[in-house]
């Protein structure tokens, strides 16, 4: 995994960083590592059931009749 190295942090952040590690029972860099990816990484992802149905949100589909294909799925013999 990539690593960073922080220069110059106010000591203050420092010492509000470990105060809030300690608070938490965990060490100041998983805490660290923690704030770093909520802060830049997205927390609710899109998956791709939702974004297709976003793509179909408010068509007008009353007069789609679909119907289901119940045939039984039979795996295919690769002898």
């Amino acid at each position: 995994m990539p690593q960073i190295l922080v220069r110059q942090l106010a000591s203050e952040a420092h010492r509000a960083l470990k105060a809030r590690a300690r608070q938490q029972n965990c060490s100041a860099e998983s805490l660290a590592r923690e704030i770093l990816e909520s802060s830049l990484v997205p927390e609710s992802r899109t998956g791709l059931g939702s974004r297709i149905a976003a793509l179909w949100d408010g068509a007008d589909l009353s007069d789609l009749d679909l119907v289901r294909d119940r045939t039984p799925y039979e795996p295919m013999d690769l002898k």
